[in-house]
């Protein structure tokens, strides 16, 4: 599914990003599995005050594509204060928007083909 390629995948990366300047400390858009082609672009967040690997990607089923948020398993837990929560969830905040962003984009794309 061409949606899904990295240069697609980055532009609609860059637009949300450009329509939300709060974004996290980081946002990547990678070849999934670092293998270009249509099944690729894979976006990793990095978030301001965890280290958590977070990454955003598509998966498939018999209703179509959706796209999900991973949190890798850390070895190690982790304590904040009130402002180090605040920051997290306004990170996730982000994260959450920029998911459904995608999936908004895909179902577009995915209804223009149709």
């Amino acid at each position: 599914m061409p949606y899904r390629n990295k240069a697609t995948v980055q532009g609609w990366v860059d637009d949300y990003l450009a329509q939300h300047p709060e974004r996290t400390g980081s946002v990547t858009v990678l070849e999934k599995d670092f293998t270009p082609g249509p099944e690729s672009g894979m976006v990793v967040v990095a978030l301001r005050n965890v280290s958590t690997i977070t990454y955003i990607q598509a998966g498939v089923d018999e209703t179509g594509p959706h796209w999900l948020v991973t949190f890798e398993p850390r070895t190690e837990g982790f304590d904040m204060d009130a402002a180090g929560v605040t920051q997290l969830s306004e990170d996730l905040l982000v994260v959450a928007g920029l998911c459904d962003y995608l999936q908004v984009r895909t179902d577009e794309a995915m209804a223009a083909k149709a």
